[in-house]
């Protein structure tokens, strides 16, 4: 988790699911990416095994960037979130 395993081991199951709101949108998106952008999210470094106990090893694609984006969710609240969805929510009516 780009170095931030200690923060996000100290986190509640709870605080963990607000990274749900990292999907939430009033309507249908879709991003738009530098090719850049996409380099840094498919490119090798964001490639790593993931210890799923017992001697297991997988390849994880991604983890580095959504478990930065999670800490995110975290540091930002429940409230917060729910907020700025709720006001992008009123945007649509």
């Amino acid at each position: 988790m780009g170095g931030h395993e200690a923060e996000a081991e100290s986190f509640t199951d709870d605080e963990l699911a607000l990274s749900n709101y990292q999907r939430r949108a009033p309507h249908t998106s879709i991003n738009i990416l530098r090719m850049n952008q996409v380099n840094a999210a498919a490119g090798t470094k964001s490639i790593v095994d993931l210890d799923l106990g017992n001697g297991r090893i997988e390849k994880a694609s991604g983890i580095t960037l959504y478990g930065r984006n999670a800490i995110r969710m975290v540091k930002t609240g429940k409230e917060a979130l729910q907020s700025s969805l709720d006001a992008d929510i009123a945007m649509q009516s």
